[in-house]
């Protein structure tokens, strides 16, 4: 093995800020943060997607506000902003934190569980404080229950004088599980009135000096207003838009970092962000900053920069195996429509096929929203956004648009509504076959012909349920599944959006020699001749329009770009036409 040029490791998995520093972990310094977050307020409430960092910056919260670890200071912030940077409240604070992803169940059952973790907590907290605490105090503690304790330790820290940090990770893990399971009824039983939940968050507001909570959606917040209603919410506020992730210059600072490091010794740094960013990068939180940053989701770029550094190569697949575990969010999401908008889970789809198949949605995004309104469709497409299955892409007419980020997040999406269009033992063996003569050997015609066969055989068309959003959504899940392809839905172009933009995904694909422009369109089942015609002259139209945009030489570069219209009525495919071919 080559000699390393750095022993800095990859700290793909790692969450814990600690062992990174003292176990010669690369860290992106995102310390900074912290000191603004604490400038702000001393109540903090902050949302954002799984597998962005949250719980590293949690652990480097802890590290950073603990007094206990003040005599480790300099070996854990020194070289960071922190460290050149310290607050007044640095090492200040006795620290109780957390963790709510480690409590489930219903009922009884959930409460004895989050009495249990609290209980938990509350003993490692005693021990880790004990000798300033006192031997007196710690007798004391050990005879009482779990609300006792909370008391107990609460009202010590007020006698010595020293101020306690509440951290809390998750906040609204079991409450969304318990939504899922069980309705709104049970989860307003433990966020309403006399509700355990509720009750604890009413302790936690009057007892610290600070509090830094956060979790994956907004909607256990509005339930507990009453109850902790002094949070300020930074979660879409610009000067938090990449407080968690990775900006492009913090990758791009990486990867230059480690090139050199085992088998990663060829390839230019900045061209290899630049091939990555399709899949990684696209996440926006914050209005003001559309258009002028994004950020990569972080776990996936240390993914792939592990492969980088041990195999000298692209991962074999883009999307880390580990991801799928994410595909419960879109789980939640059916199960909210299922259970709430009591719909058969078929019958659901297709909010979810418009909400994230389109190239663009608009709607208000709003801050938080109580359960038992997650029926509007303006809170229901929000949680969308909160999820991180959509980001803020652009701006029309004075607003947002959304969209999906990246195609990382379109390959579960479309992995998903696959999932549900067909039964478990459905074979796509030919479908397989077929996609690659479609990008090797431009055989267009033999492809959409197979998934207008595939088409006909999904469940929701056996249960009756069909329509122009549905089909829409099934075309798009198909060509999101072309793995030899970026495909940009909605892509915009002069003289519009685009239906489909196909080309070759370079980083595994490089040899492709097609790309494409699809037009799809679709009339009702029972359109005449000439409704049809005309549909065919407006996509012709289009599609020659769409050809002399700007940005075709470079997307479709070293490929012949095909123009196809695909026309439908009702579910069936009824025309399928080269309109033109060009070689770039």
């Amino acid at each position: 093995m080559k000699r390393r040029r750095t022993d800095l490791k990859i700290p793909y998995g790692v969450s814990d800020f600690r062992r990174i520093r003292n176990e010669g972990y690369y860290y992106v310094d995102k310390t900074r943060y912290l000191a603004l977050m604490e400038s702000r307020d001393s109540f903090v409430f902050f949302v954002r997607p799984r597998r962005f960092g949250k719980s590293l910056f949690l652990s480097m919260m802890e590290s950073y506000y603990d007094l206990n670890q003040k005599k480790d200071f300099k070996k854990l912030f020194g070289g960071l902003w922190l460290g050149a940077h310290p607050t007044e409240n640095a090492n200040r604070f006795m620290v109780l934190k957390l963790d709510f992803s480690k409590v489930g169940g219903t009922g009884k059952e959930l409460e004895r569980a989050f009495a249990e973790h609290m209980d938990s907590r509350l003993v490692e907290f005693v021990d880790r404080y004990g000798s300033i605490l006192g031997d007196t105090f710690a007798r004391r503690f050990e005879k009482l229950g779990v609300v006792g304790r909370f008391a107990a330790v609460t009202a010590r820290g007020r006698v010595l004088g020293i101020p306690l940090y509440l951290i809390i990770d998750e906040y609204d893990n079991f409450t969304n599980q318990m939504i899922r399971a069980t309705g709104v009824k049970d989860y307003r039983e433990i966020t309403h009135g006399a509700g355990f939940y509720r009750n604890w968050f009413k302790k936690f507001k009057g007892e610290f000096d600070r509090i830094f909570m956060t979790g994956v959606s907004p909607v256990t917040l509005d339930d507990l207003t009453s109850g902790f209603n002094i949070a300020t919410n930074l979660t879409l506020h610009p000067d938090f838009n990449a407080a968690f992730g990775f900006s492009e210059a913090e990758v791009l600072q990486m990867y230059r970092d480690f090139k050199g490091t085992e088998k990663f010794t060829e390839g230019d740094p900045a061209e290899i962000v630049k091939s990555i960013k399709p899949w990684y990068d696209g996440y926006c939180f914050a209005k003001r900053k559309v258009g002028e940053e994004c950020v990569f989701n972080a776990d996936m770029t240390l993914y792939h920069l592990k492969s980088l550094v041990e195999t000298g190569e692209h991962p074999e697949n883009m999307v880390d195996a580990n991801i799928k575990t994410d595909y419960d969010k879109l789980k939640t999401i059916s199960d909210l429509q299922r259970v709430i908008f009591r719909m058969d889970p078929l019958e659901a789809l297709p909010m979810t096929e418009q909400t994230v198949t389109s190239g663009g949605v608009q709607f208000p995004l709003v801050e938080s929203f109580p359960a038992e309104a997650i029926v509007k469709p303006e809170n229901f497409r929000s949680l969308f956004f909160y999820y991180g299955l959509l980001s803020m892409v652009g701006k029309s007419r004075g607003d947002v648009v959304f969209g999906v980020p990246n195609a990382c997040v379109e390959k579960q999406i479309y992995g998903y509504l696959r999932d549900r269009y067909f039964p478990p033992t459905k074979s796509f063996l030919d479908w397989d076959d077929a996609a690659r003569a479609f990008a090797y050997d431009g055989k267009w015609r033999e492809f959409f012909e197979l998934v207008s066969k595939n088409f006909a055989e999904t469940n929701p068309i056996r249960g009756g349920i069909s329509g122009e959003v549905r089909l829409q959504g099934y075309f798009q899940c198909e060509m999101g599944h072309l793995p030899q392809f970026i495909t940009c839905p909605e892509l915009e172009m002069s003289h519009g959006n685009c239906d489909f933009f196909l080309f070759p995904e370079r980083t595994y694909y490089g040899d492709v020699p097609h790309s494409y422009i699809v037009e799809f369109k679709h009339v009702k089942k029972g359109a005449k001749k000439a409704e049809l015609d005309a549909q065919r002259g407006e996509g012709i139209a289009q599609l020659k329009n769409y050809a002399k945009d700007k940005k075709i030489p470079a997307l479709a570069k070293g490929t012949a770009l095909h123009l196809i219209l695909v026309q439908y009525r009702g579910p069936k495919m009824v025309n399928c036409e080269l309109i033109g071919e060009k070689k770039y």
